[in-house]
């Protein structure tokens, strides 16, 4: 099966995981921001990485972004940026784009112009946690395509106060922890010796198969002794 490529436009906290998740998980993912800094930081992280303005339809067109299956666009602190990058993925026809808006007008201007999915992520946290606080399970996040999912779940009993070398998530259950929320700590890309307590929140990527496996396990509150391999 051909690999999907995915092209992630701001190395942000958002955009940083994301390119690292994909990557992990085999997918080819190119990497690109304005910041050389960032752009150098993530090479080892992602296919390839590329420093360059893409508010610049030249630039874009040099990347050869039209053979992009997926889109992300994750600067919507520029919204003009934000704006112009969407349009230009659209008008060169990438199948997917998913655009990141600041609020509900710039949600609106980006759907206008053709973006396939737009996330607010105050307005989704805000969703996502009451469907975690009605159904205490496993509550999605994101699907890229028809191959990867990200959802976000709290620590199962037998996962917490383990490190995530001693879980070995990648091998056991074929996922990766690219985030943990600990009150008001947020730990992106978390370490190996990062142990998981019992009030995390965790966003977890993988396939959506692998994920529909996780999710089918996790039909109790997750705070529960559970009985299976969790």
């Amino acid at each position: 099966m051909k690999k999907k490529q995915y092209v992630v436009f701001g190395l942000g906290r958002f955009g940083w995981s994301l390119t690292r998740a994909l990557y992990d998980y085999g997918e080819e993912v190119l990497a690109v921001d304005i910041d050389e800094e960032l752009v150098n930081a993530i090479s080892p992280y992602c296919t390839h990485s590329v420093c360059t303005d893409a508010t610049d339809a030249h630039n874009l067109e040099r990347l050869g972004i039209n053979n992009m299956d997926v889109a992300i666009v994750c600067v919507a602190s520029n919204i003009e940026a934000s704006i112009f990058i969407t349009l230009m993925c659209k008008q060169l026809g990438i199948p997917k784009v998913i655009s990141k808006a600041s609020d509900e007008r710039h949600k609106l201007v980006l759907e206008r112009i053709g973006a396939d999915e737009v996330i607010i992520p105050e307005e989704a946290m805000g969703e996502r946690t009451a469907a975690m606080l009605a159904k205490p399970n496993v509550v999605e996040v994101m699907t890229l395509a028809n191959s990867f999912r990200m959802v976000e779940i709290l620590t199962p009993k037998r996962w917490q106060d383990k490190t995530l070398i001693e879980l070995d998530l990648r091998n056991t259950e074929r996922v990766n922890i690219i985030l943990v929320k600990r009150g008001d700590q947020i730990i992106t890309s978390p370490a190996g010796d990062c142990k998981l307590l019992a009030d995390d929140l965790l966003v977890v990527a993988g396939s959506i198969e692998d994920i529909k496996r996780l999710s089918n396990k996790a039909t109790k509150a997750v705070t529960e002794v559970l009985t299976d391999k969790f």
